[in-house]
């Protein structure tokens, strides 16, 4: 049955470009101008497609990961199973097996014999590989039907025969092609059939050929093959456990309990090349599924920075994402000996291995400085070659990591990549996120453009960048961060609507010991404080004041020269959870925030997270938010975790705050 359109129109891409040109930003860019003129005739919707026609190529999923992953295990001495040509040209498709025409006799032969059936296939591979003739043609109906109604009479060698067959035929033009999808589903449906009787080995080499047919991702096979296998990962051998985690990695689906998977790469790491290690290392990533195990995580540093000099990009870009999904605190110090070895890689490596390195310390805010410096400077020599897609990334690493280099490289990055995404039309309209991350990042070094903000906040292209519902958090940190600009901002803002929507989904709740939500260490120092503080000054209150950031503040309102703290002014204070940036007109009332004795003061905790480790800065996003706290006319007071952990008694957190407010606050 066909697909109808959603009756919800969305702009075309032609209306977005002429939309972006009649912007002034793109008329001053002449190559825009350029870029315009030859996509203005593409007509396709800005909006994920809902197909009308059988348009899928019919070899699908075929990317360099997976190809790479799989010549390791076809080009190991161990016994993967693997369908190759040779196995074939002298088993089930031997030479000496005569190949006929029956295919050409047009009328269903019920009676006819498996075998004389499957010589008939191979006849028609011969014939349609020397015509280049698709298998869809009217004239091979009946005998694919035939083929299909006797499969359940085929050995297992001659399906698999079968399978070699049909990827050995001309590409089709669809997974739905007349007589292809007929034969393929049929097969699909057959080795399913056979699976709870056939052995490891040979649901790994069916599997193999379902892969290299291109069809793994599609069919069923190969899925409940996996199924009936991660009942006994544990069991496995290396190359067997190695080649399932190349099927998850391929479909992107765990089996049941995929921690089986990493006991015996526990037992059996020793065993397996740095390659192998890699495909593991896929599988792990690609199916989401962090390694826990400390001692295996130790293991895979170890391996690593010992054949940093020889490891292919993809090996290495693999183990370095599953090393930065996995690691935790204790794995902190490999990390940094990890990235200190990672330096003298940068100019043997692809650029965009150079990025994984620069991303590897982002969970944990552990940063080398010497080696984003070293990355930078690659990139800066290769901008004009960069994806959209990795100058957003790269954004994260300068933003995040806040540092400042000796040669300045970051500032001339941030501050050339305005006009660069100018001239990327093509790729903001496919990937209209990373370019409003881009912006919120680069944002973060003090950098912003008018006219790009301007084109990020228009309604228009808000819409075309989430189309299915509320703007993400980006939308939320820009809008403040076009707030806070002033009237040097004369562009479009989200509406007040959106951002109390905003307010209520990506703000955290305000801590409280009722015991209805679960606190976190933060969370319980915030509660710790406002306890120790509460006898000092009154009228504490937990608030949002910047609500684009997650977690509430604690506020103190405190008159310098009557010496005494101030309750909030509960007219003026919008409600929790209001998406709204509260302003010390907010907090104390137009009146009283007139007066330069009274002072509005926020508590803010600086969590491990907030601070790069090893280093004396805050990330980019934790010194953005103070930033932003001072140009509200807050003064802001930041208390390290690590500090609070250290005071014991109630006397000595109150004689803490004591100090530290004086100090920083002069109160």
């Amino acid at each position: 049955m066909e697909l109808k359109r959603r009756s919800i129109r969305l702009p075309t891409q032609s209306e977005i470009h002429l939309w972006l040109i009649s912007n002034s930003m793109w008329n001053r860019t002449r190559c825009l101008w350029m870029g315009v003129g030859q996509r203005a005739t593409s007509g396709r919707l800005l909006c994920r497609h809902i197909r009308t026609s059988v348009a899928a190529p019919a070899k699908m999923f075929v990317d360099t990961e997976n190809q790479f992953a799989h010549g390791i295990l076809e080009e190991s001495s161990k016994p993967y199973q693997i369908l190759r040509s040779s196995m074939m040209a002298g088993g089930v498709l031997s030479t000496k097996m005569t190949t006929t025409q029956g295919w050409l006799v047009g009328a269903n032969r019920h009676d006819e014999k498996p075998d004389s059936l499957y010589a008939d296939f191979l006849g028609l591979v011969e014939h349609c590989q020397s015509t280049n003739t698709q298998l869809s043609e009217p004239c091979f109906k009946d005998f694919v039907r035939n083929l299909c109604d006797q499969m359940h009479h085929f050995t297992d060698d001659q399906l698999l025969g079968l399978l070699h067959g049909l990827s050995q035929l001309p590409t089709p033009e669809s997974t739905k092609s007349p007589n292809y999808m007929e034969l393929w589903n049929t097969l699909d449906i057959e080795c399913c059939r056979r699976i709870e009787r056939w052995p490891t080995n040979q649901l790994l080499l069916v599997s193999d050929a379902w892969y290299q047919l291109g069809l793994a991702r599609i069919g069923e096979y190969v899925w409940q093959a996996l199924r009936k296998l991660g009942r006994k990962v544990r069991k496995l051998p290396p190359e067997q456990l190695v080649q399932s985690m190349f099927l998850c990695n391929l479909l992107r689906r765990p089996v049941f309990e995929m921690f089986d998977f990493e006991m015996n790469l526990a037992r059996c790491v020793n065993d397996m090349t740095l390659q192998e290690l890699g495909v593991m290392a896929m599988g792990f990533f690609k199916t989401q599924t962090p390694i826990r195990n400390p001692e295996l995580l130790a293991q895979l540093y170890t391996r690593l920075e010992a054949e940093l000099d020889t490891v292919e990009d993809i090996t290495l870009v693999a183990m370095l994402k599953v090393l930065r999904y996995s690691s935790k605190l204790p794995q902190v110090e490999a990390l940094h000996r990890l990235l200190r070895s990672l330096q003298s890689q940068v100019e043997r490596v692809s650029l965009l291995t150079c990025l994984h390195m620069a991303l590897l310390g982002c969970e944990l805010q552990t940063c080398d400085d010497q080696l984003i410096e070293k990355i930078l400077l690659r990139f800066e020599r290769q901008l004009d070659e960069t994806r959209l897609k990795d100058m957003e990334r790269i954004c994260l690493a300068m933003g995040l990591f806040n540092f400042t280099s000796s040669s300045q490289v970051e500032q001339r990055l941030i501050q050339s990549l305005p006009q660069l995404l100018r001239q990327r039309l093509d790729e903001i309209v496919r990937h209209p996120r990373c370019f409003t991350n881009c912006l919120q990042f680069i944002s973060m070094r003090g950098i912003h453009d008018l006219e790009l903000l301007g084109v990020a906040m228009e309604p228009r292209f808000i819409r075309h960048t989430y189309p299915s519902g509320l703007p993400g958090r980006d939308y939320f940190h820009l809008d403040t961060f076009a707030q806070l600009l002033g009237e040097k901002y004369q562009g479009s803002r989200l509406t007040d609507k959106q951002r109390q929507q905003m307010g209520k989904m990506y703000t955290q709740y305000i801590p409280a010991n009722d015991g209805r939500f679960k606190l976190n260490s933060t969370d319980r120092i915030l509660v710790e404080i406002r306890d120790s503080a509460a006898p000092l000054f009154r009228g504490l209150s937990f608030k949002h004041i910047l609500p684009n950031y997650e977690r509430c503040d604690l506020v103190i309102c405190y008159d310098r020269a009557q010496q005494r703290s101030l309750a909030t002014d509960s007219t003026n204070c919008p409600a929790d959870y209001s998406g709204i940036v509260l302003t010390r007109e907010h907090l104390l009332g137009p009146e009283t925030a007139a007066n330069a004795n009274v002072d509005t003061v926020a508590i803010v905790i600086a969590g491990w997270n907030n601070v790069i480790r090893e280093k004396n800065r805050f990330t980019g996003q934790f010194a953005m938010k103070l930033k932003q706290l001072r140009q509200l006319g807050h003064k802001p007071v930041v208390i390290y975790w690590h500090e609070w952990r250290s005071l014991e008694t109630t006397a000595d957190r109150q004689n803490f705050l004591k100090r530290r407010l004086r100090q920083d606050a002069n109160i």
